[in-house]
């Protein structure tokens, strides 16, 4: 049974600074791409939460490639239900991720 999904305040931020960023440099079609492959991994997290990695037990994050640089940290809550922390360029230092 499909889980339900959140985007947190930081993933909401995130993911539009990432749009802006897209729209200024690159064409449509690198953001439909973009948007199509987020709603498939969606679909897929809503139906098995826990197929990426965990990258952190403290703060219980997990790590999806979107593309080559694009990376979804999110959390499965208590509740089983998924939470979408932050949207980050791969070739940042993590350390500067404001999660």
């Amino acid at each position: 049974m499909p889980v339900k999904i959140s985007w947190s305040p930081t993933a909401r931020k995130s993911f539009d600074d990432l749009i802006f960023f897209l729209e200024s440099k690159w064409e449509k079609k690198v953001i439909e791409k973009l948007f199509t492959e987020l709603n498939r991994i969606l679909i897929s997290l809503s139906d098995n939460p826990e197929m990426y990695p965990e990258v952190s037990s403290k703060k219980k994050l997990r790590k999806c490639v979107i593309r080559r640089k694009t990376l979804l940290f999110y959390r499965v809550t208590q509740k089983g239900n998924i939470e979408l922390v932050i949207f980050a360029d791969a070739r940042q230092n993590p350390r500067n991720y404001k999660m």
